[in-house]
């Protein structure tokens, strides 16, 4: 602050005037990232970062926790940011509830690595919503499990199975898939067969064409990437305060432009698709139980 306050006005500034500075910015944005939600959210990305930081006269890594979502007229916006010691349950759960008493409501579906801690979160503030395990994430953690020369193969398997157009079908191949390695990588199939269900939430939540934005955290990993160049230049922040204010001031500007900006999605595809879903059902009903739910 002191270094940005000298370089712009031009002229040196006492402890006390910083402070009074640092104080307006900090009121300022806490009012931003406290402020209640009067839109319904269909879908929202989550995910978080590291960042070092000196407390109590060490250096730890902490947590940071940022929230992503798409509103009820299809603009991006901002939902949360903070820290925390590390993605713990409680953790999770103080973020997800905090969310929620701001008033975040209508979520469909929740997209994210598999972070420890977050599922038992969402069933406990949000039961109906439905999770989407990051496709690339996920095509990260099976690719390890087979050698160099097996990746290409594999990887096109698994797009092949993510870019049908419906659950059942997507499932068949991702069947398919853990058959096929069940012999010569054991370790790959039960992976699948066990977990390849979490990456196809999208077919319950949303039309298939919001798929391609909503079955990656991808939308949140741009974000990141440019808030980690800002922090490299820290390197280390003197407390956690400081690395939320930062986060805290780049993260209030993309979202003003987000709200003011292009629409990301026409959600006018998702009202469509939960017509026909409902009409379905009134023909229909679905079997719940053939659809495995959050562990």
């Amino acid at each position: 602050m002191k270094m940005i306050t000298e370089q712009l006005m031009g002229r040196e500034f006492s402890s006390a005037s910083i402070s009074r500075f640092t104080a307006t910015l900090d009121a300022e944005l806490d009012s931003w990232r406290e402020r209640s939600f009067e839109k319904e959210y269909p879908y929202v990305i989550i995910d978080a970062r590291y960042e070092s930081c000196r407390v109590e006269g060490k250096i730890i890594d902490i947590a940071v926790l940022i929230a992503l979502g798409v509103d009820s007229d299809g603009y991006r916006q901002v939902l949360g940011v903070e820290t925390a010691w590390g993605e713990t349950t409680g953790s999770w759960d103080r973020f997800i509830g905090g969310l929620k008493e701001r008033g975040l409501k209508g979520v469909r579906l929740y997209t994210s690595d598999a972070h420890p801690g977050f599922h038992p979160a969402i069933k406990k503030h949000y039961p109906g919503a439905v999770w989407q395990r990051c496709q690339r994430h996920y095509s990260v953690n099976a690719l390890d499990l087979v050698p160099k020369s097996q990746r290409d193969d594999l990887y096109k398997m698994l797009m092949h199975a993510w870019d049908a157009d419906t659950y059942k079908k997507a499932k068949e191949r991702l069947d398919q898939i853990s058959v096929h390695y069940q012999n010569k990588y054991p370790d790959l199939a039960e992976f699948i067969s066990e977990h390849g269900w979490e990456t196809l939430g999208v077919y319950d939540a949303a039309p298939v064409e919001h798929h391609k934005r909503l079955r990656t955290s991808n939308m949140i990993e741009r974000v990141n990437q440019e808030l980690k160049r800002r922090s490299k230049v820290v390197r280390i922040f003197p407390n956690p305060a400081s690395c939320v204010r930062l986060f805290s001031a780049l993260l209030k500007e993309w979202h003003e432009d987000w709200v003011t900006g292009w629409k990301y999605l026409d959600m006018e595809r998702l009202r469509e698709f939960e017509a026909e879903k409902t009409h379905q059902q009134e023909r229909a009903p679905a079997d719940e139980s053939s659809r495995p739910q959050i562990p």
